[in-house]
């Protein structure tokens, strides 16, 4: 019998970030995630509600985005905009907060303007007073109301289910006892119509402080998306220049940047000089030179001549924009404690709703607007919201000062993980030390110096190596231009090779030579003794000498490593390096304990040892043979330069050259916990005691009640001194 192979289908997935309105509190972020989740073809939903944007993974070939937006449309949102990538999110989502933020405070001007005009009384007829309250109710409270349809219809309860509820309650109650005053003995006495617009006046208030608020604290990454400037000046293939839209410029573009304007995107200067600031970027407080054939990234500002350069990173590719999307997409993960504050949400609603009726139930036999009042108000004090923002936004706000001290965070969980760690593996070169290496001195044999740089420059030009770099400069200085070649094949770890003019040239450490079966005892005992870096040179299996390379010292490294070992963490170099150089280095740094000649592989071991011995490890690493042992570390820090895929798999890259930064970033961390106990202290505690206080609790020990529009003061309250406590995290000092 002969059997058909089936093929597995191949999965496309795609990502879409969305900003919504009408996101307030930890039950809307729960009910959208497993709602849309449920639908066939979506991997993952994540929701941020202090940005009120949601994050989906999905296979456009088992559903499209148009569904995805009619499902969140059919739970009562409204999506604003869908994007592939974080580029346009924030203005997209900061004209979201101001429209929402405007919507709050024109209601609440209606509202306290009705409830004023109510309160004094100008002998209105009483279906003139209906209706003015009415008006009130319907318009200051429309989005709460509209918001309890869409719970009712999904079967959940939010916080617009208690605000409307609360409302409606009161709203029915008085305009019975109005127009059906021969009931007046069952109750009626105890509202007033003013009462209405201000219970809604009190909390549009507390959502307009809250949304201004939020507002303020994504001021951060909206500044680093303002770095991109709209325009830029291309010229044509026969040399004119035009202005076109920073958006439209494709890889290969000339573009020309004039003094005082923004470089729109990563890319080579092909003529011309200047100087440009960096400061955003880099920390660099002075402009930087950049001349011809210099990098330069998107935002940095020309602060003098003119210069040309060639497009080489657009859209998502570049340095800022994977920058915007790391610290967005870092905010749409949810913490273990946001995911145990979600699930305790999701029961306070409908637990707030039960102790609403049976309080109400409770004070029936003081009379029914005893009742009323106890249960409107109850509905009104309980602020989910205040819960609801504890966490992400502390997040948020953490990430904001993270990147202004210069750090970039991927995982979240490195908030957690921190005062866990009691070792750190260090890498060397590019860690410990500048990453700048200088070719010093070069030995090459049977071969002269000048065939010896050729054939070394070729082999390494085609690499991201920090000795690549150093071989590049020395010979561009002598005028060495690089061979034609082909076949190059890299060996992380160990080196390098390619073909030059048909002969097999190879360039790499001493293990490299030793493996490949090359002898270079001519220099071993030099080769033994060096202090510092060994490149060398093999054409054909036979050695032609070697390259020395020398590194120094980062001017924090001893100030960190110090901090370390006073914090009680174990400090340990593990290095590819020589036992030379690093020797050299743990003795200046007072490191007891290191490793030299190091594998990329083997730095995955290293990490996976001291995991096992139970140690909680943080590695701190730049190169591609670092990446591994990035990833495995409980949490891996990526240097500034390092490579994208060292970056990626890293849970946090430096973007300064100051090392020391990560002290800092170690304190910031311990502050944005500490944060977000106080929020969960602050949210927990109001609610414990005002629920019991608007129940009605005080009134038989000193006669005081609770009325809906005082508890709304107070449910608006709570949300805003949340908010105002995350804010500190941007003033502390750390």
């Amino acid at each position: 019998m002969a059997f058909m192979a089936i093929k597995k289908k191949q999965h496309r997935f795609k990502k879409a970030v969305i900003a919504a309105e009408d996101i307030s509190c930890s039950a809307c972020a729960l009910r959208i995630e497993e709602s849309v989740s449920k639908m066939g073809g979506v991997d993952s939903v994540t929701v941020h509600v202090a940005t009120k944007t949601i994050i989906i993974k999905y296979d456009e070939d088992a559903v499209t985005i148009n569904r995805l937006q009619n499902k969140i449309k059919d739970l009562g949102y409204t999506p604003s905009a869908v994007f592939e990538n974080y580029l346009n999110v924030s203005s997209v989502s900061e004209s979201m907060v101001k429209s929402e933020s405007s919507s709050y405070f024109f209601r609440f001007l209606i509202s306290a303007f009705v409830s004023a005009v109510l309160f004094f009384d100008f002998d209105f007829a009483n279906f003139t007073l209906f209706i003015m309250a009415g008006f009130s109710w319907l318009y200051g409270g429309w989005h709460f109301h509209k918001g309890f349809y869409y719970s009712l219809k999904n079967k959940s309860a939010d916080m617009n289910t208690l605000v409307s509820l609360s409302s409606s309650v009161m709203f029915l109650y008085i305009s019975f006892f109005v127009f059906f005053p021969e009931a007046s003995h069952f109750g009626g006495h105890f509202f007033h119509w003013h009462e209405i617009p201000m219970l809604l006046a009190f909390i549009n208030l507390g959502k307009f402080l809250e949304a201004k608020s939020r507002h303020n604290a994504g001021k951060a990454v909206r500044e680093l998306n303002s770095l991109f400037p709209k325009f830029a000046l291309k010229q044509d293939e026969k040399g004119s220049v035009l202005e076109i839209k920073a958006s439209d410029i494709v890889k290969g573009d000339i573009i020309i940047v004039k003094p005082g304007a923004q470089t729109p995107v990563d890319g080579t200067i092909i003529e011309g000089s200047s100087h440009f600031d960096l400061r955003f970027l880099t920390g660099e407080s002075e402009p930087v030179l950049k001349k011809e054939g210099d990098f330069l990234y998107a935002g940095s500002v020309n602060f003098s001549g003119a210069v040309k350069m060639r497009a080489e990173k657009v859209g998502s590719e570049m340095m800022l924009a994977k920058l915007a999307a790391l610290i967005n997409e870092a905010q749409g993960v949810k913490i273990n404690i946001q995911k145990t504050v979600d699930k305790i949400s999701s029961y306070f609603v409908p637990a707030v709703i039960f102790l609403a009726f049976f309080s109400g139930f409770l004070w029936l036999r003081e009379g029914l607007d005893f009742a009323v009042n106890s249960f409107a108000s109850v509905l009104a004090v309980s602020c989910p919201c205040a819960m609801g923002l504890s966490v992400p936004l502390a997040v948020m706000l953490g990430y904001t000062r993270a990147l202004k001290l210069g750090f970039a965070i991927n995982n979240p969980a490195v908030l957690e993980n921190f005062s866990k760690i009691d070792t750190v593996l260090l890498d060397k070169t590019g860690t410990l030390t500048q990453g700048k290496m200088s070719l010093t001195e070069i030995k090459p044999i049977n071969i002269s110096e000048n065939d010896f740089l050729k054939y070394l420059f070729t082999v390494e030009n085609n690499s991201e190596h920090v000795f690549s770099a150093a071989v590049r400069n020395y010979c561009l200085a002598k005028n060495i231009e690089p061979l034609k070649a082909e076949n190059f094949i890299s060996f992380p770890g160990l080196g390098i090779s390619a073909d030059i003019n048909g002969e097999k040239v190879m360039a790499g450490s001493p293990d490299f030579m030793n493996k490949n079966g090359i002898d270079f005892s001519a220099h071993s005992l030099e080769i033994e003794k060096a202090v510092g870096s060994v490149i060398m040179l093999a054409k054909n299996k036979i050695y032609l000498g070697y390259a020395l390379l020398e590194d120094k010292l980062r001017d924090n490294a001893k100030e960190l490593v110090d901090n370390f070992i006073k914090a009680g963490i174990k400090p340990i170099i593990v290095s590819g390096d020589n036992k030379n150089s690093v020797e050299k280095i743990a003795r200046i740094l007072g490191i007891e304990e290191y490793y030299y000649g190091v594998k990329p592989d083997e730095k995955h071991s290293a990490v996976l040892k001291y995991k096992s011995f139970g140690r909680h490890v943080l590695m701190i690493g730049d190169g591609i043979n670092d990446s591994a042992a990035l990833n495995e570390a409980d949490i891996g820090v990526a240097m500034r330069g390092s490579s994208d895929l060292t970056s990626s798999v890293s849970d946090m890259v430096l973007l300064k050259e100051d090392i020391s930064l990560i002290l800092k970033v170690i304190s910031l961390s311990d502050k944005i916990k500490k944060i977000i106990k106080q929020n969960l202290f602050w949210a927990f505690s109001y609610n414990a005691l005002l629920i019991p206080i608007a129940a009605g609790i005080l009134y038989p020990i000193n006669g005081f009640l609770m009325k809906p529009y005082m508890a709304a003061l107070a449910m608006g309250l709570s949300s805003v001194s949340v908010v105002f406590n995350s804010l500190r995290l941007l003033k502390m000092k750390v």
